[in-house]
């Protein structure tokens, strides 16, 4: 039986989740988890007020704390690992590296959440046409930003905004059939980079799909892509590892036969 994975979960350091840390991470383990990261949010830029957000200097040392005062605690066999997902390098590109730096950290997302035109894609509005004709290739403009830096492991959660958008009752995401040259040239620019792209499972939860889809996880393999982590993306504990085991299985039938895990930012391979 493969090895339940998660990583990509948060815990009360990141500001949009309540759970505490011990906590979060049984849930995990109790789930079935044996491999785990955990990635809280380390936003440059606050997604309620679009400015800077200072807590992001502070991220890594409060994983580091947490880290050392409940690993004694925590089940022998549990593989756990400390991350975190760093937001919004495009805003604030020089930060990046000071915030990634911190030679304890296992493993890092790279994460995009706001638009410069219309901030959080939490709360954009889908309804008017206007803003849904261009989203598509602002979203791809600034993640093609964030693959050609260099502070960070895997990225995270590709085309995520689908969800947003489909609960405002709009159907809309990227395809390869609109959007494949650009969506080759972003895989392309992580691959090149050394960089790997998450199965994130929050979709699969919330019932509108993988992120990224399918059809850009089976591209990215043909291109070459090898390193693919496998995320819940839960800020509860009800939530933690939801459908990590059905995103495995995703991988699997997308061509896929080792999920990735990283220590010290290196990655090693495990069969899926």
């Amino acid at each position: 039986m493969a090895v339940l994975t998660d990583y990509h979960f948060h815990t009360e350091i990141s500001l949009d989740s309540a759970a505490p840390y011990y906590d979060m991470v049984m849930a995990e383990y109790n789930a079935g988890v044996r491999r785990a990261c955990v990635t809280d949010h380390c936003d440059v830029m606050d997604w309620k007020t679009l400015g800077f957000n200072p807590q992001c200097r502070t991220v890594a040392r409060q994983e580091l704390e947490a880290y050392e005062k409940y690993r004694p605690l925590l089940p022998a066999d549990l593989q756990l690992r400390m991350g975190m997902e760093l937001a919004e390098m495009i805003f604030h590109p020089e930060l990046a590296e000071e915030l990634s730096s911190p030679p304890w950290l296992d493993f890092i997302l790279g994460s995009y959440h706001l638009t410069k035109e219309y901030g959080d894609y939490h709360d954009i509005d889908y309804s008017d046409p206007a803003v849904r004709r261009g989203l598509c290739d602002i979203y791809l403009r600034d993640i093609q930003q964030v693959a050609e830096l260099n502070y960070f492991d895997v990225m995270a959660h590709i085309g995520y905004f689908r969800r947003y958008a489909m609960r405002a009752g709009a159907d809309m995401g990227l395809t390869l059939a609109q959007h494949g040259d650009r969506i080759e040239h972003l895989l392309r620019t992580l691959i090149q980079n050394g960089r790997g792209v998450e199965l994130n499972c929050s979709g699969l939860r919330d019932g509108c799909g993988p992120f990224p889809s399918e059809e850009i996880l089976k591209l990215y393999k043909s291109l070459g892509g090898e390193i693919v982590t496998v995320g819940s993306d839960a800020h509860r504990p009800q939530d933690a590892a939801r459908c990590v085991d059905q995103g495995q299985e995703v991988l699997r039938a997308c061509g896929f036969r080792y999920i990735a895990v990283f220590t010290k930012r290196k990655p090693e391979f495990i069969p899926i």
